[in-house]
């Protein structure tokens, strides 16, 4: 009789084990899950091909921006005008109008920079998200999600 007491203790302590481990598992995939509901997505309503498009036009525009970026940055305006008070003026007009040019660029491409990567980031989201086990199995065992 003292075997199947044994045997009774450990299937028992087995069962609160699996109780636990359940439990922490079910508290860790709502922890993540809801960690995910967090994350902003403003791409999520676009279809794959379309984001895919818009993607491919973003890293066409920063491509052209980052040209003509570097191309503006590289032609530094200095004033030469050492004449009347009309002549320095219009040579600050033009100097200013320069570094607004480069300045504009800059942010154009940052803008567009910014939104590519959002793009690439939904992508690489809904790639992770592809394999239903894997998801469910990262949303129950990762801590550091």
């Amino acid at each position: 009789m003292t075997g199947s007491g044994g045997a009774g203790k450990t299937l028992l302590l087995l069962l609160v084990l699996l109780a636990i481990v359940g439990g922490a598992g079910a508290w860790n995939y709502q922890r993540n899950l809801e960690k995910e509901a967090t994350i902003p997505r403003p791409w999520r309503g676009y279809s794959d091909a379309d984001l895919h498009s818009m993607a491919e036009a973003y890293r066409s525009e920063v491509k052209q921006y980052s040209k003509a970026w570097e191309q503006a940055r590289t032609q530094r305006a200095s004033a030469a005008g050492t004449g009347h008070v009309d002549d320095r003026a219009r040579e600050f007009d033009r100097v200013y109008a320069q570094g607004r040019k480069v300045r504009d660029l800059k942010s154009g491409l940052a803008e567009r920079e910014v939104v590519l990567a959002e793009l690439d980031e939904e992508q690489r989201l809904r790639a992770a998200e592809a394999d239903r086990w894997a998801l469910h199995l990262r949303r129950l065992t990762t801590l550091d999600y």
